[in-house]
């Protein structure tokens, strides 16, 4: 081998896999081929599929060539060369899954030029394998990962809709006896005035019942709608109120299994946060919920409760809640917060709750959200930084 050639071989095959972008590669291999060899112009075509030819890279003068004629031709030659015009010959070189093509004036030395191309052809067919296996599995990731979060995007939902279907229920339980009581001052006021009883007094003590009631089931409204409503507008909320709305928003549907929600210490200090609304809420009530949900199961415990806290630290707003339903098994403690991870039947639980409401307190508060047994049951740890505004 000259060392004209051996030169132009080690340029060449430098040149190859530097990078695992197809067209990156290609780019770099055309360029420094190119230099080396005098070419007027070089492409790179990669078949897709038997139908699908793309050039993927090429430099210099533009095409004066019809690519699905080489291609075919290429079937059953590896190599062609011929003239484009009278001054300017094509050669076009087959490769695994592709085909090299350059122009050259017609004074080149051919044989040269396809023997360095013998030369190279074993590194260029590897390398384009390996890019070509890149982009297949980045395709194959990309693929799985819009799976994965249209699946997720669809759990999340069932969890919304989960979620207000027991608020709709809640409400329903809240609103019975503020709508017995609108009922029963109605009817009273009207009795009173067919028998031509009704005083002034009377008149006065009925409309303020219904006014008061009428405004508490005007306040329901509110609550269900801010926490249904799908909006990204921030609004600085006090901490204490996001924490009574999800406790009065729960507390009818405990009631009927007999479960009591107690405040055991909450910081007078008002805490400031700007949030957007649902989210948090959303986290409460699954927290609040789940505890619940362990506690039914507890046929044989005689008194069932459930304590929240709020607290200021140096650093953070603290909020605990904490049942007395025995405690999270420590074979499965540490799984709680993983996706589809669940301890209910198949029917009754996706898993999704805890691992959504890990996901808005850790990854979009950069805030701790974890779990402690106590000696009555399950803990469970809500960490927000003090003094920072975040979007939940």
């Amino acid at each position: 081998m000259s060392l004209t050639k051996l030169s132009v071989s080690y340029k060449c095959v430098n040149s190859i896999g530097n990078s695992l972008n197809l067209e990156e590669m290609m780019e770099e291999f055309l360029r420094t081929f190119i230099k080396e060899t005098g070419a007027i112009s070089g492409s790179f075509f990669v078949n897709r599929s038997l139908d699908l030819c793309e050039e993927v890279a090429s430099l210099g003068k533009k095409n004066l060539f019809n690519i699905e004629s080489i291609k075919k031709r290429l079937e059953d030659e590896t190599l062609i060369l011929e003239e484009v015009d009278k001054s300017i010959k094509l050669l076009a070189y087959k490769v695994k899954k592709g085909c090299l093509i350059f122009l050259y004036s017609c004074e080149n030395d051919f044989d040269f030029i396809t023997s360095i191309l013998e030369s190279l052809k074993n590194k260029i067919e590897i390398n384009i394998d390996s890019c070509l296996n890149v982009e297949n599995l980045k395709e194959q990731i990309e693929e799985a990962t819009k799976e994965n979060l249209e699946k997720e995007r669809q759990l999340f939902e069932q969890l919304k809709m989960s979620q207000m279907g027991e608020l709709i229920g809640n409400i329903a339980h809240q609103w019975r006896q503020p709508l017995n009581i609108i009922s029963t001052a109605t009817s009273g006021m009207q009795i009173k005035k067919e028998l031509d009883i009704l005083t002034d007094e009377d008149f006065k003590e009925y409309t303020k019942s219904i006014l008061e009631n009428s405004s508490y089931l005007s306040g329901t409204i509110d609550e269900f709608r801010d926490y249904i409503k799908d909006s990204n507008k921030e609004k600085e909320i006090i901490v204490q109120d996001r924490l009574k709305m999800a406790t009065e928003m729960l507390r009818s549907s405990f009631s009927l299994e007999s479960i009591n929600i107690i405040e055991e210490f909450v910081e007078e200090e008002k805490l400031h946060f700007k949030l957007v609304l649902g989210d948090l809420l959303q986290v409460l009530i699954t927290i609040f919920n789940n505890a619940k949900e362990a506690l039914v199961e507890k046929d044989d415990l005689e008194y069932k409760w459930i304590k929240y806290s709020l607290r200021k630290t140096d650093y953070t707003i603290k909020i605990t809640i904490e049942d007395n339903a025995g405690g999270v098994n420590e074979k499965i403690k540490d799984k709680i917060f993983n996706p589809y991870f669940t301890t209910k039947h198949q029917a009754r639980g996706t898993g999704i709750g805890l691992y959504s409401a890990y996901g808005i307190i850790v990854n979009k508060l950069d805030g701790k959200l974890y779990l402690k047994n106590t000696e009555f049951g399950a803990k469970f740890y809500i960490e927000l930084p003090l003094n920072v505004n975040y979007i939940i």
